[in-house]
C-alpha cells in the first residue's frame, strides 16, 4: 500500500503546522506498516492510540493558532477536525472488534490519507494564504 510522502505541495510554509503535519503523516504510515507487517495487536494498538493523541494535540494547536490570528475559518476547521477524529475513533473501535486486518489498513489509507492530504491542500493552505496577507 502506498505511503504518503511529504512534498512541497503539502507545505503551508508555517513551520509549526508543517512539522505537526509531517508527524501525522509519519504516524499514519506507521499504522499501515504495522498492520501490513503483522507486528502484533499490541504494537498496532499503541500506534493507533499515539496517532489519536497526536491528532488531538495537533488540532488543538492549529485551532489555537487560527484563533490567535483571527482567521475567519475557525468553525470550518473545527468541523473538519471533529470529522477526522471521529473517523480515527471509529477505526480504533473496528480494530478492537475485528483486530488488525487489511480492511483497517484500507480504511486508514483510503479515508484518513485522502482526507488529510485534501484538508492540508485546501483548508490549511487557505489559512496559510490568510496569514501571508
Amino acid at each position: 500500500m502506498n505511503k504518503i510522502e511529504w512534498d512541497n505541495n503539502l507545505s503551508t510554509c508555517i513551520k509549526s503546522i508543517d512539522d505537526e503535519h509531517k508527524m501525522l503523516i509519519e504516524r499514519l504510515n506507521a499504522v499501515i506498516e504495522a498492520i501490513e507487517n503483522n507486528q502484533g495487536e499490541g504494537t498496532i494498538a499503541k500506534t493507533l492510540d499515539f496517532m489519536l493523541d497526536y491528532t488531538n494535540f495537533h488540532f488543538s494547536n492549529e485551532e489555537q493558532f487560527i484563533s490567535d490570528n483571527s482567521y475567519p475559518g475557525l468553525e470550518v476547521q473545527q468541523k473538519q477536525h471533529a470529522e477526522f477524529k471521529n473517523s480515527i475513533n471509529q477505526i480504533i473501535l473496528d480494530f478492537q472488534e475485528d483486530g488488525a486486518d487489511k480492511d483497517i489498513a484500507l480504511q486508514i489509507h483510503d479515508f484518513l490519507f485522502v482526507w488529510l492530504k485534501k484538508h492540508i491542500r485546501e483548508v490549511d493552505h487557505q489559512l496559510a494564504q490568510y496569514i501571508k496577507e
